[in-house]
């Protein structure tokens, strides 16, 4: 994708139009771009998934990662950010989003799913979480541990809520402070919600959530409008994939819906 594809959202970046060197080997598993789309009897999914320009232009993988888990009526998904200062921390948000999003399907609740990813993230890096479960009516059950984080979008993409607080603990690359899995002590917030037939369900990294917080009346607007409206698998990636003036980080977005509202 180039400058011209993707939107820019304020000033743009740059570093968004630089064309990144090979790396020297490389597979799907940790290609620049993943992207989902596919949908149960009541419930669509959208997901994107783009290694950030600070990764990519080092010919580094992201780390990122995205899972999702069908049981019966119910979806649950979840996005982790692995934590750059830590070793290995691209696996340990593979197992941490698995895990999460494996056993809250299989025992309809977040709980769990955030003690098992907890279990699973241990054995080498450090990564944030957020899991979502979404029955079939609409009955949303969410958690995180973090800054990884979940939007409301709602009227259409007009109106849009964090459904978390900006979060602190342990500092990550960049000097950021955030809060981690594994934990010896796993805490985590939750909260819970119904969406409507017109609403959206938003997991995000911090490579999204921040610039959303901080472009009100840029990079908000033009996300939620445009999630509302419910967008392919291309066209998430390359709204992802947005050149914004010093957002450089891994972007994952994962949205969720109840289907029939067009």
């Amino acid at each position: 994708m180039s400058i011209d594809e993707s939107p820019v959202l304020g000033r743009h970046s740059p570093a968004a139009e630089a064309e990144p060197r090979l790396r020297v080997s490389g597979e799907a598993a940790d290609a620049c771009y993943r992207i989902e789309a596919a949908s149960t009897d009541r419930l669509a999914l959208r997901a994107a998934s783009i290694t950030g320009i600070r990764h990519r232009l080092a010919g580094q993988a992201g780390e990122d990662s995205f899972a999702w888990s069908v049981s019966g009526p119910r979806l649950a998904v979840a996005v982790a950010d692995g934590l750059g200062a830590v070793p290995g921390s691209q696996a340990a948000a593979r197992r941490a989003v698995l895990a999460g999003s494996e056993v809250a399907a299989a025992r309809g609740s977040v709980g769990p799913a955030m003690a098992a990813a907890n279990d699973a993230a241990a054995g080498g890096g450090a990564t944030t979480l957020v899991v979502a479960l979404v029955d079939s009516d609409g009955t949303v059950e969410a958690a995180r541990v973090g800054d990884s984080t979940a939007f409301w979008v709602t009227d259409r993409g007009e109106t849009w809520r964090e459904l978390f607080e900006p979060a602190g603990g342990a500092e990550d690359q960049v000097g950021t402070e955030t809060d981690a899995l594994p934990s010896p002590a796993v805490e985590w917030e939750t909260v819970r919600l119904r969406l409507d037939r017109s609403d959206v369900l938003v997991l995000a990294t911090d490579g999204v959530a921040d610039p959303w917080r901080d472009g009100p009346n840029t990079v908000a607007p033009a996300l939620a409008r445009a999630l509302a409206a419910h967008p392919g698998p291309l066209e998430l990636a390359r709204l992802v994939d947005f050149s914004r003036q010093g957002c450089h980080d891994d972007r994952t977005v994962v949205s969720v819906w109840i289907r029939g509202t067009e």
